[in-house]
């Protein structure tokens, strides 16, 4: 494969920056006057810099770089200036646990980090083990004595003896890096340019780490090529849905490939985009009066069941959504799980068309699309014009094209098992073909839920958190396509009643004791216990105790006790539902 001028998102963002210099590309939060305006000509400079400062530091073809970040506009200056100079953009997903950053960061082999001042306590916890990591780059304002305070406050509380100087000799910051990066341009003014040309479309762009469904989670190795003709299938089948006034607002993680993504088309199709968070995005809409906007199903939810809140007309209801929009929008994007059905026919309704899709990390991610004029909303669309499906004899979904990754890094066997004998990727999801050819979605095959944020939770690694716990036997988590994750408890009669009789709880049997304050009240805290190690969005925030067990008679295991989670859904479904 040839190289490409326009094979990254750092050549786009060099051809877009010079036609467009001083128009404005983002509007970021600022407390003086809230919003500062950034161009086209300041977002190619700080790119510029900052891939001539890493360039400096050894970056190079196949060097690792780890983003760990909420979302905010240094994304772009460290994501595209380190493809300009041929790195592997690691990102870290902002709500990871310690011990998940850790295991991102080593796993990925980054010689550098990237992250900011509100994560210093966690990076300061990780610390001894980042023997990799020979440099931390901090972004935004540090203050006077912010790392000495962060430091002395975690070696206080955790007996921690890590010093000043050991931190120092690590860090830099943002200021630096752009300082050095504009020394470098003086002195070696196409330098920059050199970097972009050499850059080569089989070469590593990113890896990003996707939840699996035992161990670890998987590093996906995606190229420039990957990437790129994925990008290019989306503007050919999306583009004509794009308005001429084109403004976004930015909230999803830039850690996750869809807002990535969403940045990345800004400066394809050359957006205005305000960068803001989850808290504050809907109420910003009025604002703002995006005429693009990309979210998962539940903040299209929450929009939708607002309107329809509002009043009992129908024609009212439509003139409420079009004020919590902001009057303006015009493409609707929603991705990550299903939406459901109603939500959508309502913004239909109201003029605007919510586009659903399907796709993986591993496949840059986009396989299929609902198309302006040709959609169904009980599907997820048609497949990209580069992607070829089938199904397999089990109804799997099995894919190849220019977009669908080589494999994982370092996992040579997961590689393996993520492909069949003739070069198909295994999806892990069932589905089926409609007869116009849209492809639905009809179970999955690996058992990962999807929540209606968009997170992947794998829940037999929180399940078997719970393995040697004295109380609960057994738990099953819930909550696809939910806004937080539930479950299923079954106890360990013995020990439960053995409980009772110690606390002298009055009971009759035993389905009357599970029903008790005092038992519920001790299986929160055991699953409080769990939490205390899990992101935000994986964690359990209610359950439903069952005063029965899962029993292979019942046909809720297999023979060899292995969960049949489908028919454990079939019978509590109902239960858990109620729970939201």
């Amino acid at each position: 494969m040839e190289n490409n001028s326009l094979l990254t998102g750092a050549h786009i963002l060099y051809d877009r920056a010079v036609e467009r210099a001083n128009e404005v590309r983002f509007m970021v939060p600022s407390g003086e006057s809230k919003w500062k305006e950034i161009t086209w000509h300041e977002t190619l400079d700080r790119t510029k810099k900052t891939a001539l400062y890493l360039a400096s530091k050894g970056v190079k073809r196949n060097t690792k770089v780890a983003i760990y970040a909420k979302t905010r506009v240094e994304w772009s200056w460290y994501g595209y200036g380190l493809q300009a100079c041929g790195g592997v953009f690691v990102p870290v997903f902002y709500g990871s646990t310690p011990s998940q950053a850790a295991y991102v960061i080593n796993h990925s082999d980054a010689e550098i980090l990237v992250t900011e001042p509100e994560l210093l306590p966690v990076i300061f916890m990780i610390w001894s083990d980042l023997t990799k990591v020979k440099e931390i780059i901090l972004l935004g304002d540090l203050g006077d004595n912010l790392i000495e305070i962060t430091l002395n406050g975690l070696n206080a509380k955790t007996k921690s003896t890590l010093t000043i100087t050991d931190v120092k000799s690590r860090i830099v910051t943002n200021n630096e890096v752009y300082g050095r990066g504009a020394e470098t341009d003086q002195t070696r003014p196409d330098l920059f340019e050199d970097l972009l040309a050499a850059v080569k479309s089989d070469d590593p762009s990113a890896i990003l780490y996707t939840s699996g469904t035992t161990g670890h989670p998987k590093g996906v190795v995606l190229s420039n090529y990957n990437l790129f003709t994925n990008a290019e299938d989306w503007i050919e089948v999306l583009g004509s849905l794009i308005p001429e006034k084109k403004i976004d607002l930015l909230w999803l993680p830039t850690s996750h490939i869809f807002g990535w993504g969403e940045l990345g088309l800004g400066n394809t199709l050359a957006f205005k985009t305000y960068f803001t968070n989850p808290v504050d995005v809907l109420s910003l809409m009025t604002e703002v009066k995006p005429t693009v906007f990309m979210s998962v199903p539940a903040y299209w939810e929450k929009l939708y069941l607002t309107a329809k809140s509002f009043s009992d007309n129908k024609v009212e209801q439509i003139e409420k959504l079009h004020e919590l929009t902001g009057g303006e929008l015009q493409f609707c994007l929603s991705g990550g799980a299903g939406l459901k059905r109603e939500a959508k026919e309502f913004f239909y309704d109201a003029g605007m068309l919510i586009i659903e899709g399907y796709g993986l990390t591993e496949c840059s991610p986009t396989l299929t699309m609902n198309r302006k004029d040709n959609f169904d909303f009980d599907t997820v669309g048609l497949p990209f014009p580069r992607v070829d499906l089938k199904l397999s004899d089990e109804g799997e979904i099995l894919a190849k094209g220019p977009n669908v990754f080589s494999g994982y890094h370092k996992d040579p066997e997961s590689t393996k098992a993520a492909f069949d004998s003739d070069g198909w990727f295994c999806t892990g999801d069932l589905g089926r073909f409609t007869d116009k050819g849209f492809l639905k979605i009809t179970g999955r095959k690996k058992e990962i839920i999807v929540t209606s944020g968009g997170k992947n939770v794998s829940p037999q690694l929180i399940e078997a958190r719970f393995k040697d716990d004295p109380y609960i036997e057994g738990i099953v988590l819930y909550g696809n396509e939910r806004k937080f994750i539930t479950a299923l408890v079954t106890l360990r009669e013995e020990r439960i009643m053995n409980f009772a009789k110690e606390k002298e709880l009055a009971f009759s049997n035993y389905s009357d004791l599970v029903e008790a304050p005092e038992i519920r009240s001790l299986i929160e805290k055991q699953i409080e216990e769990v939490n205390k190690d899990l992101a935000s969005f994986e964690t359990i925030k209610k359950f439903h105790i069952h005063h029965g067990h899962l029993t292979v008679q019942e046909g809720y295991l297999t023979s060899s006790l292995k969960l049949k989670r489908s028919e454990v859904y079939k019978s509590f479904g109902e239960k858990l539902d109620a729970l939201y």
